[in-house]
């Protein structure tokens, strides 16, 4: 991510980068060179610089900071999200875009709240942020389950990506596309429907990418560096899922030839991996929720996935 913005001066805010030498040169030269993208594509990609940091998300752990991003997240719901027209059968795609935002900010509260811990503070954190909040649990279901719907249709390309790991990724990538979870009803018709909601006359897919590149853009003005770092990776994998499962255009036909078509599943590097690990996020905040759900006393017959 390019730097240049005053960080956050809470040392528990505080992120390492990857020192130069400790990245792999052959991605390095790669991406260097990375010129080639579509400039009003789903995300908003940064131009290659000697300015570039990375990060090791295996070591830059997410955790709660104590930060508070209350106005930040106010601007995304009021800004961002769709305001205007959202009743009526025609107005699917909005609510469908709304519910992805929702689900994603229940993650980043899962992610605090697992970081509490399952306590007093955390039951009554639970409350207020998920339980009690409209729609937060069953969106952040939503929202994973299209995640998984883009990995299970980038299946050619996760198993046979020429990986910058070891030998050891690829076997684990092939396990994950064999999941059966990926091919199970709920998973599929989630993806059919927001492609149904996408493909209706009334919808005006063009406005899902225009914000999911503002929604990136907003990132930067995250204050706390570890925020800043795992939100931009978030919004990465939401918008290479809904490129996957809606194509470039924002209405992908599935019934069209692939040469017909641009291929909206060749996905780079970074959203590849965006991708995983925002799916990855999810299951962990999925799984958070289910902890607290046992120690709040509540009936856990009750599903949230077909929701």
């Amino acid at each position: 991510f390019p730097s240049g913005d005053a960080g956050c001066d809470m040392a528990t805010c505080e992120i390492r980068a990857c020192r130069e030498r400790d990245m792999p040169p052959a991605l390095l030269a790669r991406d260097r060179e990375q010129y080639n993208f579509d400039i009003d594509g789903w995300v908003s990609k940064d131009m290659p610089s000697d300015f570039t940091e990375y990060f090791d998300l295996r070591v830059a752990d997410v955790r709660n900071t104590g930060y508070n991003g209350q106005r930040v997240w106010r601007f995304i719901h009021t800004n961002i999200c769709f305001q205007k027209g959202l009743k009526g059968a025609e107005s699917g795609w909005k609510r469908d875009f709304n519910r992805l935002i929702s689900g994603m900010h229940a993650a980043v509260d899962c992610e605090i709240l697992a970081d509490i811990g399952l306590n007093d503070e955390g039951r009554r954190e639970y409350r207020r942020r998920l339980r009690d909040e409209p729609g937060a649990i069953v969106n952040l279901y939503f929202a994973y389950m299209l995640t998984l719907c883009a990995i299970r249709d980038c299946q050619d390309l996760f198993e046979n990506c020429g990986y910058l790991g070891d030998a050891s990724i690829q076997p684990l990538m092939r396990e994950l596309c064999s999941e059966d979870l990926l091919s199970s009803e709920p998973i599929q018709n989630a993806a059919a429907n927001l492609r149904a909601h996408a493909a209706s006359r009334e919808a005006a897919a063009w406005k899902f990418r225009l914000r999911t590149r503002h929604l990136k853009l907003i990132m930067g003005c995250v204050e706390c560096n570890v925020c800043k770092v795992h939100g931009t990776v978030m919004v990465i994998g939401l918008a290479s899922t809904l490129q996957v499962i809606l194509g470039f255009d924002g209405a992908r036909d599935v019934t069209r030839p692939a040469e017909a078509q641009p291929n909206p599943l060749q996905l780079d590097r970074v959203q590849i991996g965006s991708l995983v690990a925002t799916a990855a996020k999810f299951a962990r905040a999925c799984a958070t929720v289910e902890r607290f759900r046992v120690l709040d006393g509540e009936d856990m017959s009750e599903d949230y996935v077909g929701a």
